[in-house]
């Protein structure tokens, strides 16, 4: 019998079938790193992908339903100061019953976006790799610290700033025919004002924030559910700061006037009125949340500073643009530095 028909493998069909193997999970090399990142998260990406399509849907859907709504009852424009608004009253109401929520839930979602995008990056993309320390593997394979970093946050923060941006702009485009819908009868979350965080650049700005902070959390905590807690935490106390610096990004007008009048009417109903008081003859001004006004009986305090009027600070709704865009501008530096800190910390974590 010939060897060639001996029982025994042929080595060189072994070889090509290892050799086949190989390629089949051999990553390519003009990916190299990123492909990893792929294999790694590629659950998590098509399940937010899928996410991602489900919300753009039913905002499709949400919108087609509240232009007819609106259409219908007549709701295009606002009820006249001076007629009869029963109908336009019941109309409303109609309206925040069947979409109130479906407008408000997907605007808190927009909110949290960035806070669900640091925890992601801080916990499974940067912590769970320091706390297995399997980063260790890729640093002794000829891959520096820094392109390890690169590697690891570039496809999920540009997956995370992509989803955002589409979403952000369905949204708003969603929110449009109604956003006019101003008038004291609707669902608080409507207004231009009230839903700014999920409005415009925001969201998006808020996603490339959310995840330069996690990943400088990651790196600091090396642990992965204390770093996705500490980035949670993190994004809701510095939302507070942000909150109240935002009426100031831009000048407001004022209104002033002899005898006090609710805010509405005294700058419009869909203007943001975000502070208002008392003026006295010299032009100082006393907010309502000072001392004179929380007195027992304000008038006789008011009446010792020589108050002669009233006074309001507003945006009106051409202000959103630009306040939109500062704020953006300020959540991008804020994520500038946090990124800096996070490469300040992977240096310091080179052996």
């Amino acid at each position: 019998m010939s060897a060639t028909t001996t029982g025994r493998p042929r080595p060189a069909t072994a070889s090509a079938s290892a050799s086949a193997s190989a390629s089949a999970v051999r990553p390519p090399r003009a990916l190299g790193l990123a492909w990893v990142v792929w294999r790694q998260h590629r659950t998590a990406a098509r399940i937010a992908l899928a996410v991602l399509a489900a919300l753009c849907a039913e905002l499709l859907w949400l919108r087609g339903a509240m232009t007819g709504y609106v259409a219908e009852h007549g709701l295009s424009a606002p009820c006249p100061a001076e007629g009869d608004c029963t109908a336009y009253a019941a109309a409303v109401d109609g309206f925040k019953l069947r979409y109130g929520d479906f407008l408000g839930c997907n605007a808190l979602l927009l909110e949290f976006l960035p806070l669900f995008a640091g925890m992601f990056v801080a916990g499974p993309v940067i912590a769970r790799e320091l706390e297995s320390g399997t980063y260790k593997v890729a640093w002794t394979q000829s891959v520096s610290p820094l392109r390890w970093f690169a590697a690891k946050l570039g496809l999920p923060v540009a997956a995370l700033l992509a989803g955002a941006s589409v979403l952000s702009a369905v949204f708003t485009w969603t929110w449009r025919p109604v956003g006019h819908l101003d008038d004291g009868w609707l669902v608080d979350g409507t207004r231009w004002y009230e839903a700014f965080d999920a409005l415009g650049p925001a969201p998006v700005a808020g996603v490339l924030f959310g995840a330069a902070l996690g990943a400088l959390a990651g790196l600091l905590v090396k642990r992965t559910l204390p770093a996705m807690a500490v980035t949670a935490l993190a994004c809701l106390l510095l939302s507070w700061p942000l909150t109240a610096v935002r009426p100031h990004l831009a000048d407001p007008l004022t209104e002033t006037r002899t005898s006090y009048l609710e805010v509405r009417p005294f700058a419009g109903k869909d203007s943001w009125g975000y502070e208002r008081g008392t003026i006295t003859a010299s032009g100082r001004r006393l907010p309502e949340d000072t001392d004179c006004h929380m007195a027992p009986v304000p008038t006789d305090c008011l009446a010792r500073h020589g108050a002669a009027g009233y006074y309001l600070d507003y945006h009106p709704p051409a202000h959103f643009r630009r306040l939109a865009w500062t704020q953006a501008g300020l959540v991008a530096a804020a994520a500038g530095a946090c990124a800096a800190g996070a490469l300040w910390r992977v240096r310091r974590l080179c052996p």
